[in-house]
Parts: structure tokens; sequence; C-alpha cells
């Protein structure tokens, strides 16, 4: 029996390949020693729009395989996938012996097993397709639905509720890899290492954190946080507008992904910039300087003061210096661009 894994390119692809390992012992196991598990990975962007049928989905990649290689294919792909509200994980054709996987629905945690897992279910499916089940492991609850004459509906499983709608929402900011905003933000660093450099030498920056309380140093913290995020959102015209065919509902989804993804990427810039000025003001700055100048002897709480009121500073000249970036590189963080992006390139082909 031939598995064909075809996934989109980027963490689709990582996963389809840390799955191919795993599978064919665990189809073993599962299903039986009644077949010979065979398992070929390929890459290739599914460019279609998100709510397309599988039948279309299988149109998009069928080039992309071997005419005569695969018994059955699965699709990994990073596209969200909802009906309604509910989060769409898996659609099953027995019929085609096809099957699509949205990652996002998996959630964010674990990932590589559940897909595994899924990927493992969605098999049993398509070969052993048991009977009169309507709740699948590791895919979620089936959903049925009425099919025109002569015409057959594949299998769509959802995870419904709350659950489903956070996991979907965390599997996307997954997907986006918010730590990799960081090392995107080149020209942003710079600005903000610059800043925050000319505040240690700075006597000016060390009596003002030496007198601002708690409240006001959480203030500072947040509104640069969020002027940083809205520079880059705004700079690179992150924000998706509804209309056309992007509806209202789709743009809410991926502006909410792209404000965690960005959020998050800046948290990490912060967090690395405080725990660097932390140690380079221990290093640096002596008792003995900052004793002249807050007519005290500094302790812990004084340097860890100057670093979260310089790291707070520095994210405004952080903002400045985004506006210089390659937007290529931030726009991977938006799911509407990517999305565009492969649908141009479906086109010049």
């Amino acid at each position: 029996m031939r598995i064909a894994l075809v996934a989109d390119p980027d963490l689709p692809t990582e996963l389809a390949m840390t799955v191919a390992r795993d599978l064919p012992g665990r189809l073993r196991e599962r299903l039986g020693a009644g077949f010979d598990w065979q398992v070929r990975t390929y890459t290739a962007p599914l460019a279609a729009e998100e709510q397309v049928d599988i039948s279309a989905m299988l149109t998009a990649v069928r080039p992309h395989l071997p005419e005569f290689g695969w018994d059955v294919a699965i699709f990994l792909t990073d596209l969200p996938r909802r009906l309604g509200l509910d989060a769409v994980s898996a659609e099953v054709s027995t019929g085609d012996r096809v099957a699509l996987l949205s990652l996002p629905a998996l959630g964010s945690f674990h990932l590589a097993g559940r897909t595994l897992e899924a990927v493992v279910n969605v098999i049993g499916r398509l070969v052993l397709p048991p009977p009169g089940r309507d709740h699948v492991p590791a895919i979620g609850r089936k959903v049925d639905e009425d099919a025109e004459p002569g015409q057959a509906k594949p299998d769509r499983y959802v995870i419904p509720g709350l659950r489903g709608r956070v996991r979907l929402l965390a599997g996307m900011v997954r997907a986006n890899r918010p730590w990799r905003l960081f090392t995107s933000l080149s020209r942003a660093l710079a600005g903000v290492f610059a800043t925050a450099a000319f505040g240690v030498i700075n006597d000016t920056a060390w009596q003002v954190s030496s007198t601002l309380d708690t409240w006001r140093q959480s203030l500072i913290m947040v509104l640069s946080i969020l002027a940083l995020v809205a520079w880059i959102i705004v700079d690179h015209e992150l924000w998706e507008r509804p209309g056309g065919r992007l509806p209202k509902a789709r743009a809410r989804l991926y502006n909410t992904v792209t404000l965690i993804t960005i959020t998050l990427g800046v948290l990490c810039l912060y967090a690395v910039l405080f725990v660097t000025l932390t140690g380079v003001g221990a290093l640096v700055l002596v008792p003995s300087l900052l004793l002249e100048t807050l007519n005290h002897r500094p302790d812990v709480t004084d340097y860890l003061a100057l670093a979260w009121f310089l790291t707070s500073s520095a994210m405004v000249g952080g903002a400045f210096g985004s506006g210089f970036e390659d937007d290529r590189a931030v726009r991977k963080a938006a799911y509407g661009h990517r999305q565009r992006d492969r649908l141009a390139a479906q086109q010049d082909v």
C-alpha cells in the first residue's frame, strides 16, 4: 500500500517528513500486518481557496504526484478550514482514496504526535472504512451533510465549539512561527539596540528609571509594545480588509492571527533586549558610577529598573527601524499575504 503525503512548504513539509518516519510502524500496530506500507513525501503549495472542496484540491496538487505512484494520498495544509464557526480538521473521500488534513485545527502543542495520529486515523478510514462511525479519534466529529443527487460528498470532520476555535487560532499562530519574526526584524533590532545603547550611558535615563514606580513602568512597557506592533502592521500593510473574495469572517480570523503573531514576535524581542540590557548594565555600570547620579548605592532593583525603562524606550526606536524591513520577510507572518502569493505563483505558471 503506497501512501503519498503531500504537504505545503515549510511547517507542513517538516511535519510530513517527521510523520513519514514513524508512519509504517504505527500503521502495522493499528491496522495489522496485512499490508506492506510504503510512504513517500512530496512538497506542493496547495494554491487553492481555503474553502475549496477536496476534489478541487486534488486537481491542484495532482501535477505534483507521480501518475502511478500512490494508492492513498493525504494532503497536509496549513490553510484554515471552517464549517460555520467550527474548525474542520479533516475531509476524507473514500471514493478517491484521498484526504485533506488542516493542520491549524490540530492546535499548537504536540503537533507532530497529533499529526501522526490524525494521519493514521485517516488512512484507517480510507483503507478499512468502519461503518456507522461518526467520531474518529484525533480528527474530531463527523458532520452529516446533504449531497446532491448522484454526487458523493467527502466525509468532513470538525472539532466543534470553543475548543475547536481556540485550537484553530493557536494552530494558525503556530504555523506563522512568530519566533522567526524576531530574526526577520533585523533593521528594527538595529534601531532598538542603538536606542538602548545610548540610554545605558545617559545619566538622565538612570535618574528617570530610579524614580518611576511599577505601574508607570508597566504602562510604558505596554504602550511601547503596542506602538511597535501597530507600526509593523500598518507600515507593512498586514491588516486585511474584507471585500471581494475575502469574506468578513475570514478577514477577522486572519487579522486576529496576525495581531497575535506580531505581538508574540515583539514580546520575544522585548525579552531578549531586557535580558541583554540587564547583563550589560551590571557589567558596565559599576556601583560607584551610579552612586554619584542616584545619591545612593545601587542594588539589583536599580539595574532591573534601568533595563526595564531602556527596553521600553528602545521599542520606539525599533518602530522606526522596522519601516525599512523587507516586506516579504515580515509578510510571512500574515496568512492573507501568504495565500495571495500562492495564488499569484500558480497563475504565473
